[in-house]
């Protein structure tokens, strides 16, 4: 069975995958690279690793010259991303062997209409850094850090019904003060790390204002807690902060996963009429 595409590794078919032509002149070299790294996330998302074409194949197909794919492809080998094997040319990697907080793969898999293993990784991922952060926030900030986040909690407050963009940006700034306010350059860069992703999670958690009120309460505790310098405090907060969220992601998922099985019975519904007839 193919997919569109795709070369299926499994099946035994060597029919080598064909990529779209890279039309835009700006940064070529990094557009390449995202092109073929976005197109190795949605083959693993779908279970079907990919063989890439030859290189002058690729070349032709990309619309590039050697250097800057053979410069994309290396990028990616170094991200785990992709492998070259004797006498059997170049072909994607799963998951497990990705460089997984490297800032493009993350914003890559974001891109690509995140799958529930996704969301609650990039969940996963906040539960080990924000409530940690917070702890050190509170025994750290500075006067003017805790006014930051003061300001930022207070924008986020008054903004309950403004758009979805704009409360999410509204949100991100109230963690990237909180992370600011650790004081931790490890901190502040894993959490640049997820910032786009976490973006894209939210557009996803945050659409319902339902959602948005819970978290309020949770956000009000956490800078209290900054305020009090009450680590603790800070750390049980940020924790009930993700859980929340990760409550809200698990819907998400069912809902996913309930459009992707409505496909699927649509699909074999057609089939089976087609057949009929």
């Amino acid at each position: 069975m193919k997919t569109k595409g795709f070369a299926q590794v499994d099946s035994g078919e060597t029919m080598p995958a064909r990529f779209e032509r890279i039309r835009a002149p700006e940064s070529l070299h990094a557009r390449v690279t995202r092109t073929l790294g976005r197109r190795v996330v949605r083959a693993d998302q779908e279970t079907t690793p990919i063989i890439f074409p030859s290189e002058g194949e690729l070349c032709a197909q990309l619309g590039v010259s050697r250097t800057i794919l053979r410069e994309a492809l290396k990028v990616l080998a170094d991200k785990g991303m992709v492998e070259v094997r004797p006498r059997s040319g170049m072909r994607s990697l799963p998951r497990s062997k990705w460089k997984a907080l490297d800032p493009d793969i993350l914003a890559w898999q974001s891109e690509e209409n995140p799958d529930g293993q996704f969301l609650r990784e990039l969940c996963e991922i906040r539960l080990a850094i924000e409530p940690t952060a917070a702890g050190f926030a509170a025994v750290r900030a500075t006067a003017e850090d805790i006014a930051a986040i003061e300001a930022a909690f207070e924008r986020r407050v008054a903004a309950a019904d403004a758009s979805l963009e704009e409360f999410i940006e509204l949100e991100l700034g109230l963690h990237r003060s909180i992370s600011s306010a650790s004081h931790n350059r490890l901190f502040r860069y894993l959490s640049e790390a997820i910032h786009e992703p976490f973006r894209v999670a939210l557009f996803y958690t945050m659409r319902s204002a339902a959602v948005r009120s819970l978290e309020t309460p949770a956000h009000q505790d956490l800078v209290d807690a900054i305020r009090r310098r009450d680590p603790l405090s800070a750390r049980s907060a940020a924790d009930r902060v993700v859980a929340n969220v990760m409550v809200a992601v698990e819907h998400v998922i069912r809902r996913l996963e309930g459009r992707k099985a409505n496909r699927s019975n649509d699909w074999v519904l057609l089939t089976t009429a087609k057949a009929d007839d």
